[in-house]
């Protein structure tokens, strides 16, 4: 996505090449109409008369187009923006709107809350693609994102990280609280088939916890140190990095 700053240089650049182009035609159709003309003053008023003219034009041409195409111009950004913020597969959010989420991030955390960074990795995924299929993987990982959807309040995030990682910030939550909907989605996962050729799988989760004051990408190191740690300890369960 284009940033602000960018939006602002482009439109700049794009007002500069029309006023520009504007003049030089401007100036341009004055000494061909009014070649004859000899006092400077009149040729410098023609140029301001034309140049007048031509931006009120134009002017009343970008309007009159934008009335027209209003509409078409909104759903084109909306669409462009679902596109860039959104993962193909699973419909859930994707890094790009993780890395727009963590900018906002600080502004939108309460002084005295915490917040919860957790990371989830399908345990031997690879080898559910190379013995069923990548359309089963498919199937697996929108259906695994649809079961995570289900424990996500209104203002956390929930991301397809990448591969068959996910990623979930619980904002203003209790660590308790955290904790336990972590293991239930983890407990939820083992006993249930997938409809992909019945598959059964597993998920192994890491999690960190921090304040409003904490610095979230070294939250978001922890969290991902957390479930290496649970994969080296057999998979299938959730760990928590404590500094401590």
């Amino acid at each position: 996505m284009i940033s602000y700053q960018e939006k602002k240089r482009l439109i700049s650049k794009i007002i500069f090449i029309v006023v520009f182009s504007l003049i030089v035609l401007s100036s341009m159709r004055v000494f061909v109409l009014h070649y004859d003309v000899s006092n400077i003053s009149m040729i410098y008023n023609l140029i301001f008369k034309e140049l007048f003219f031509s931006i009120a034009s134009a002017i009343s041409i970008i309007a009159i187009l934008y009335l027209f195409i209003e509409k078409e111009i909104m759903r084109v950004n909306s669409k462009a923006v679902t596109y860039a913020f959104t993962d193909a597969l699973t419909g859930l959010n994707n890094r790009h709107y993780l890395n727009d989420f963590i900018a906002k991030f600080t502004s939108l955390r309460k002084y005295d809350s915490t917040f919860a960074i957790v990371f989830i990795d399908i345990d031997r995924f690879k080898l559910v693609n190379d013995t069923l299929g990548h359309s089963t993987g498919d199937c697996i990982l929108k259906n695994l994102a649809l079961s995570l959807q289900s424990v996500i309040r209104p203002g956390d995030m929930l991301c397809r990280y990448g591969g068959e990682e996910f990623m979930i910030i619980f904002c203003d939550i209790f660590k308790a609280d955290a904790l336990n909907k972590v293991e239930q989605i983890r407990d939820s996962i083992e006993k249930r088939s997938f409809d992909c050729k019945e598959q059964k799988i597993t998920i192994s989760a890491g999690i960190s916890f921090g304040s409003r004051d904490d610095d979230i990408t070294e939250v978001m190191e922890y969290s991902d140190k957390a479930l290496y740690m649970a994969k080296n300890a057999g998979r299938n369960c959730v760990k928590v990095f404590n500094l401590t």
